[in-house]
């Protein structure tokens, strides 16, 4: 499900006109803007002129700029994508629509029609269209009642907000919450304080259940089948507990839903520690066992070795958390997957393809949920192949003479375009170094590395040759890594250590 879907024509078009502006280089031409967008010069210019309009009435600091027949975007670098997606939203019937369901478990047409003041004919055609747009999440609005597992509802609305709340809308849906003492019993829970921002996101999860919580759970529907393992887990015995302790509070009634819906949220979202995770994963589980067989995946693809371990398993447990329990994805800018693929090696790309496909599930066809899935995790392996390598430690002997050493510095940085594959730095003897670079006549500190000694600095055969020389080095160190991290002694799995 894209955003704009919830808009309605005029605010759709001018949401992928702000969009395609983001993600454009330079200034557009009116003519290619009239071409993507199929919409005529007039129709155009009137979108623009609204869309400036609203912004300045909104106080909001973006202006599409128009001259000589070509667009640019101005903007102050200060406010939240959010901030412009509430805005396209506010006079959305879609969207009114979905924000009287989180908070109603029943609506009548007649009635509902007269509280969002549109016709009924209007109402209909609106939820049919949601009717599409939900089907992806495997929910419906139906003869009055909310159709779907209660979990996959309030992970709709999680995504819904993200992408939709402004900062005063956050805050006016988790006022209701006792932030502080929340706070507390979740750092006695996993032994540290959460980051502001993911206690943020918690807390939303908790307004979003706590709004909720009287309605219709569907005891029959598969994650409760699907969730005997978490009651043998020693961690969500403690977050029961922890939650219970909570909700006692506020005399609410409490099931063991609510404790096993938020267990799954906090593994399917960046918010505990490494070491709550790893802990949590530890009791077993089909998160686990997908977990196991993904790192055999990865190591014999040769994508993970031992200094990112731990922060691969927990980008799996979320990923395949996410993939296991929920359905549906709400998109509000485009696919990373063009840029990402952009940041490692070609060598590596079609390797990082064949390993997406066997990782997610595609069932027959592609949605919204497989490509942030597909996203998700080519995030995660390019983060690996990144940290894969150790960077070459370049000790520079350039000489006493300050002002030519620094000089000849600066040439080599950037011919070398500051790469993160080689660490230059002035030489110190207490330091460790894989090679030096020495400049002229500049006496060699160590005679037990390789080295080479630059002539000219302007030269450009010579910094070509030493570019050679460093790449040459790099190969040889990490050729060396690779094989210590694929050495008996490193292959333990996930499922041993850890499982």
């Amino acid at each position: 499900m894209k955003i704009e879907d919830l808009m309605d024509k005029e605010r759709r078009a001018q949401y992928r006109l702000l969009v395609t502006l983001y993600h454009a280089k330079e200034t557009l031409r009116l003519k290619d803007l009239m071409r993507l967008s199929n919409l005529s010069k007039v129709t155009l210019l009137k979108y623009i002129d609204n869309l400036n309009h609203l912004c300045r009435e909104q106080g909001l600091a973006c202006q599409l700029l128009l001259e000589k027949d070509s667009l640019s975007l101005k903007e102050n670098g200060q406010f939240h994508w959010e901030d412009l997606v509430a805005l396209l939203l506010k006079e959305s019937v879609a969207y009114q629509i979905l924000t009287y369901m989180y908070c109603h478990e029943h609506f009548n047409i007649t009635n509902l029609s007269v509280e969002l003041m549109v016709s009924e004919a209007t109402l209909n055609r609106q939820l049919a269209h949601l009717n599409q747009l939900l089907s992806e999440f495997d929910l419906a609005l139906s003869q009055g009642r909310q159709l779907g597992s209660e979990l996959q509802w309030r992970y709709f609305y999680l995504e819904l907000f993200r992408h939709t709340l402004t900062r005063q809308g956050i805050d006016a849906l988790v006022n209701q919450l006792d932030a502080s003492h929340l706070a507390t019993l979740i750092e006695r829970l996993i032994g540290q304080s959460l980051s502001a921002e993911a206690l943020e996101q918690l807390l939303i999860w908790l307004a979003i259940s706590q709004a909720r919580m009287s309605f219709q759970k569907g005891y029959n529907d598969h994650f409760l089948r699907d969730s005997d393992f978490m009651t043998s887990n020693i961690f969500f015995k403690r977050l029961e507990s922890m939650l219970l302790h909570y909700l006692r509070r506020y005399a609410l009634e409490f099931d063991a839903f609510e404790a096993k819906s938020l267990f799954v949220f906090l593994h399917a979202y960046p918010l505990l520690p490494i070491a709550s995770m790893k802990y949590s994963l530890g009791f077993g589980g089909p998160i686990a066992d997908h977990i196991s067989e993904a790192l055999w995946l990865l190591k014999k693809a040769h994508v993970i070795i031992h200094q990112t371990k731990e922060e691969i398993i927990y980008g799996l447990g979320i990923f395949f958390s996410k993939a296991y329990f929920f359905k549906g994805a709400i998109l509000s800018q485009p696919t990373n997957s063009q840029y990402l693929y952009q940041l490692v090696g070609e060598d590596k790309r079609a390797l990082l393809r064949v390993i997406i496909n066997h990782l997610v599930l595609q069932m027959g066809q592609e949605t919204d949920f497989s490509q942030q899935l597909s996203d998700d995790i080519l995030a995660l392996l390019v983060f690996s192949i990144e940290r894969h390598h150790e960077p070459l430690l370049v000790g520079l002997a350039l000489g006493q003479n300050k002002v030519e050493a620094a000089i000849a510095e600066l040439a080599i940085r950037r011919h070398l375009g500051h790469r993160r594959d080689f660490q230059l730095m002035p030489y110190d003897h207490q330091k460790v170094y894989d090679c030096l670079i020495t400049y002229q006549t500049v006496y060699l500190p160590r005679q037990d590395l390789p080295y080479y000694r630059l002539k000219q600095y302007s030269s450009p055969y010579e910094l070509t040759a030493l570019e050679a020389f460093l790449k040459d080095l790099f190969q040889q160190k990490n050729t060396r890594e690779e094989e210590l991290s694929l050495s008996p002694a490193a292959k333990s799995s996930f499922a041993h250590k850890t499982v």
